[in-house]
């Protein structure tokens, strides 16, 4: 279980999917929903940069405070791509659920 609490969610995947060839098309590639309610949230990056680590990773922040008690769904779509051309090929469901207790903030590791 996950804090409500909770600020930010990191994406981390294998590949480079911040550089600015397919940045535009990626942060449109999740969504992330309160049981079957889409709910707003702001995709970011940090820049493309030499340290590979940073270009494999994306940053989810819902706008508002997770509700507790409840089942959120992040969906990456398969049209997410590397900056090598390579997509996803197919969607990616994470589920969590929100709790009463404190949490680190999750990474979640997604390999193309």
């Amino acid at each position: 279980m996950f804090s409500t609490r909770l600020k930010e969610i990191k994406l981390v995947f294998d590949k480079n999917v911040v550089n600015d060839l397919v940045w535009s098309n990626n942060r449109k590639q999740i969504r992330m929903f309160k049981g079957s309610e889409r709910i707003a949230i702001r995709v970011r990056r940090i820049p493309d940069t030499l340290d590979f680590s940073k270009r494999r990773n994306i940053y989810v922040r819902p706008v508002n405070a997770l509700a507790p008690n409840t089942k959120y769904t992040i969906v990456l779509l398969a049209d997410l791509t590397s900056k090598a051309g390579e997509k996803l090929g197919k969607s990616v469901v994470i589920s969590f659920t929100t709790g009463k207790k404190a949490a680190v903030t999750p990474t979640v590791v997604v390999q193309e």
